[in-house]
């Protein structure tokens, strides 16, 4: 599983940082609006996990919680995960490569499971979390700012995307009694 500081280039050459951030997706064409989480960042595209993800060629808008709106041009998708290509000036992909930089150097951390903040195991009125294929009965063990580890008998994939009341978390990681969950942040976190 690569972390959120381990960095590869692009097919352009730019640094491309593996992160987990929240997004939104515009699609133009159809005046749509869909939920991602973005995998990795560069100053010329974006990885993302996405359900229902627009085809290749795709014109779309890309905002990232934090960094700002990218026009962009869909380079790939399949099974819920996709690229894009941004179509930004150079001026703004210069912008961007210098809000990452800041961001990776602010002190992102891996994002397995290291605890930022202490878990406290309390009686929560959470009994269930969504996922893309429905809801699920599931019992919250402990809590913290950063995540939850729930006692389930379902296993969404690690990377998926549930909800947890009306917070969107993905999930880190599997365990004896069920799931430890990720809460999704804002890079000010």
């Amino acid at each position: 599983m690569k972390t959120s500081t381990e960095t590869a280039l692009d097919s352009r050459g730019r640094i491309r940082q593996s992160v987990r951030l929240s997004g939104r997706l515009f699609i133009s064409a159809s005046k749509q609006n869909l939920d991602c989480i973005v995998t990795n960042l560069s100053a010329g595209g974006a990885g993302m996990w996405c359900a229902d993800a627009p085809p290749p060629d795709t014109a779309v808008v890309l905002y990232v919680d934090g960094f700002g709106r990218f026009p962009a041009t869909v380079t790939h998708s399949g099974n819920d995960e996709m690229g894009v290509q941004f179509q930004s000036p150079e001026a703004g992909r210069r912008q961007l490569e210098v809000s990452l930089a800041a961001f990776v150097q602010a002190g992102m951390k891996t994002v397995t499971r290291l605890r930022r903040s202490a878990r406290a195991i309390v009686a929560s009125p959470l009994d269930h979390f969504t996922a893309a294929d429905g809801r699920h009965a599931c019992e919250v063990l402990d809590i913290s700012l950063q995540g939850a580890s729930l006692k389930t008998s379902q296993r969404p994939p690690i990377g998926a995307v549930v909800h947890l009341g009306r917070t969107r978390s993905w999930v880190v990681r599997h365990h004896d009694a069920g799931i430890g969950v990720q809460f999704l942040q804002h890079p000010a976190n």
